[in-house]
């Protein structure tokens, strides 16, 4: 059952990371394929603007898809998206370039995001909520961070795939084998499909129908909640911040500001990754023991004092320099985004769990995820080479001003509903985390 439950829920965020790797690494690419090529330059802005402009939307799909978990339960939202996911990313693979389809093409990239980010818009806590029901009181951190580690298992397969494809030919990778990488996401999406409608519903919300307490408007519920929702908006910002400057723009400064060679950049690319999987796993093993708040204080002190040297070490030239750097910036993407996840499941109450968590996050990432890889680009430009790296520092220092005034501990709070119906304050369910 562990491994059913697990494994759906790995494979469709994996998925969603892979995604998102496969377009910021191949932006250079998709910029020559799709946009006109007068202006390499604001070829490459506008292909990060499209990137961007699929978090726009994300909003929408945590509200549609958030609701549908709260109403008519986790493993429903989980399966709706991944097979949107599925059809969006594949369509990637055959559509037409600007030169056979003039301004059509870049259009037809766009909706592809766009229905995209529908799709993740409740995919990443759909499936940690799923997972948090499932498992054991005293493991919640460590099942937890199979689903946080699966971000970068899907980014570190994205890497791969595209540096073997590069290997292969060089020449064919650069005119047509790039779509590979889509069609392989597709597929993988489709995967992740099959294993989660052989899934069953979770006895939380299976508890939640049978006491007539499913939420009947969880959208205005999350907002009425609006302490604890700004709350998880603030963190999860920080952690928008960290990781799409890793995964959305890294990349692209690495090769166009660093000088470094694609095949120099994914493979440091790949080795960071997989170490930060690793590490979510650590960090899961270690919220158990010693909660969720020490972790997550450690995880904002790395993004404020190894930014900024990231992004030196990312002009060094080098294998060894470039992995450095990459280190730096998944180590607080990995402890962040663990411990934040495993908090924010565990402090929203179980009828506006998938709506609430969805909204904050992907409100976040809307705003700050969305924006991270062409602000880094403009700041590049405008300020010099350490500008992204100084910006992430200053999010960190108020992230951690919030996080020790503002954060309560959740490891001891109960996050399942009991079969015997008792009524509770909805309020006080959110600000004490009880059942």
């Amino acid at each position: 059952m562990r491994r059913k439950v697990l494994g759906a829920a790995m494979v469709g965020h994996a998925v969603e990371s892979y995604d998102f790797v496969i377009y910021g690494a191949s932006a250079t690419i998709i910029a020559r394929h799709f946009f006109p090529n007068e202006n390499p330059t604001l070829a490459i802005l506008s292909t990060l603007a499209v990137y961007g402009l699929a978090f726009v939307v994300r909003p929408l799909g945590a509200a549609v898809f958030g609701s549908i978990g709260d109403r008519l339960g986790r493993r429903t939202a989980l399966s709706a998206v991944v097979l949107i996911m599925a059809v969006s990313t594949a369509a990637i693979a055959v559509l037409p370039g600007y030169a056979t389809a003039g301004a059509v093409a870049p259009l037809l990239l766009l909706c592809c995001r766009l229905a995209q980010g529908v799709s993740m818009g409740a995919e990443y806590t759909s499936a940690a909520s799923y997972v948090m029901e499932q498992a054991p009181a005293h493991r919640r951190g460590l099942w937890v961070s199979a689903v946080n580690s699966a971000t970068f298992v899907g980014s570190a397969l994205a890497a791969l795939a595209l540096l073997a494809l590069q290997l292969l030919s060089p020449a064919a990778y650069a005119d047509w084998t790039w779509r590979l990488a889509f069609l392989f996401g597709g597929v993988m999406a489709l995967v992740g499909l099959y294993m989660r409608l052989r899934l069953e519903e979770t006895a939380t919300f299976r508890a939640l129908e049978s006491r007539g307490e499913v939420a009947v408007s969880p959208v205005r519920d999350s907002f009425r909640n609006w302490r604890v929702f700004l709350l998880l908006f603030a963190i999860f910002a920080l952690l928008a911040v960290v990781v799409h400057n890793l995964l959305g723009y890294f990349p692209t400064y690495l090769a166009t500001t660093g000088g470094l060679s694609d095949g120099t950049v994914l493979t440091a690319g790949v080795v960071a990754l997989l170490l930060c999987a690793a590490m979510c796993v650590l960090t899961g093993v270690l919220v158990d023991r010693f909660g969720r708040k020490p972790l997550l204080v450690l995880g904002v002190v790395l993004a404020v004092v190894g930014s900024v040297p990231a992004y030196l070490l990312a002009n060094g030239g080098t294998l060894l320099t470039t992995l450095g750097a990459e280190i730096l910036l998944v180590l607080p993407a990995a402890v962040i985004g663990m411990s934040a996840t495993i908090i924010a499941v565990e402090i929203v109450p179980p009828r506006i769990r998938a709506t609430s968590t969805a909204l904050a996050y992907n409100m976040a990432y809307a705003v700050f995820g969305g924006t991270a890889p062409i602000l880094g680009a403009l700041l590049t430009a405008w300020f010099g080479r350490l500008a992204p790296g100084g910006y992430i520092t200053v999010l960190a220092v108020i992230a951690l001003v919030v996080v020790v005034v503002a954060m309560p501990e959740t490891r001891n709070r109960a996050v399942v509903v009991e079969p015997d119906p008792v009524e509770h304050d909805e309020e006080s369910e959110v600000l004490r985390g009880v059942r």
